[in-house]
């Protein structure tokens, strides 16, 4: 597949809310309500455009929830958004219980992402949600790549039944993908061939497993695979056991907990799979990091291009480029 590499003019949620605004101009149906953050979730084009279908409903994101629970049951179609940290932890219950145990058709919209709130710290940083929406029964977890998988994401969820999770990034990311670009909930996406090691990557870290493949490639280092693995929440099982037949080490690159996430999910498949594969999961640490500008912090927990490059060297250092079933030396993790 061919990826762009020119920067967006928006980020994920600019292109999300743009979305929505073109959807609503032809669907009534579709309600935007949001916990007293409009100008942070880039809504008030659509407060302005549709105010008797954008509901406010101050600092209270359970009663959000709630209510979006609430109008699917009659019949509308809810976007709720706020950032993901609180609509994971604060609303936790009402999303397992009104929502998804319900199977209401509310789209939960989960922004400023990982560590996207940059020098807002960790009281606004998501580094568990994946875990707790991957957790609850029939969820969906979504986290796209960049601004055009974004939207691409959000018109596809507006005309399907049920609810689901997206996780979007703060910050303008690299543009991967053009129009042509298709949606797929369960399906992830091979942006570059290779053999030995796979980077299996989510939202802003794929374009930097992209950079760090790419600096390889120039430096007559190894050829990986880098995927985009957009759905968490149904993994792509079959991709990964297309995967295993060359190669013999996943990387998994997240913004996130590297207990519960995108690692765990792919562990967890390969395991059940018996894929005999090796897993090395670059994510946060167990910890909660502190708030500063957001690369430094990505550079500072193996999350940038330089981090991911060294990772990816390391493992081909050991393998030396061998087939599956071949002895690792154990230092690789250290």
């Amino acid at each position: 597949m061919q990826v762009k590499e020119k920067v967006s003019a928006l980020s994920q949620l600019g292109a999300s809310a743009g979305k929505l605004e073109q959807l609503m101009e032809t669907d009534e149906q579709i309600i935007v309500i949001t916990a007293d953050l409009a100008e942070s979730c880039k809504l008030k084009r659509i407060e302005k455009r549709f105010p008797n279908r954008f509901i406010n409903v101050g600092i209270a994101e359970q009663n959000m929830v709630s209510i979006a629970a609430g109008l699917a049951h009659e019949g509308f179609k809810p976007f709720v958004h706020t950032f993901s940290v609180f609509s994971s932890l604060r609303a936790c219950e009402q999303i397992r219980t009104d929502v998804f145990y319900n199977q209401a058709n509310v789209k939960i919209i989960g922004t400023h992402c990982g560590m996207s709130g940059g020098q807002a710290g960790s009281t606004h940083f998501s580094l568990e949600d994946i875990g707790v929406i991957r957790a609850m029964p029939e969820s969906i977890m979504i986290a796209p790549a960049d601004a055009v998988s974004a939207a691409k994401f959000i018109e596809l969820l507006s005309s399907i039944k049920g609810p689901a999770y997206v996780r979007l990034d703060r910050n303008p990311l690299p543009n991967l993908y053009d129009e042509s670009y298709e949606a797929v909930i369960g399906k992830g996406k091979v942006l570059t061939e290779g053999r030995d090691i796979a980077v299996i990557a989510i939202g802003e870290a794929v374009s930097e497993a992209l950079s760090a493949g790419k600096e390889l490639l120039q430096q007559g280092g190894p050829v990986i695979t880098v995927v985009d693995m957009a759905t968490i929440k149904p993994v792509d099982c079959e991709l990964l056991k297309r995967l295993s037949e060359n190669h013999s080490v996943f990387i998994t690159v997240e913004e996130h907990n590297v207990y519960g996430g995108l690692g765990s999910a792919v562990g967890q498949a390969a395991a059940e799979l018996g894929l005999g594969i090796r897993l090395k999961c670059i994510g946060i640490p167990d910890c909660y990091p502190q708030g500063n500008p957001i690369g430094c912090n990505r550079a500072l927990y193996g999350l940038d291009k330089k981090s991911i490059k060294e990772t990816i060297e390391k493992f081909y250092g050991v393998t030396g480029g061998r087939n599956r079933g071949d002895s690792y030396e154990s230092d690789v993790d250290k």
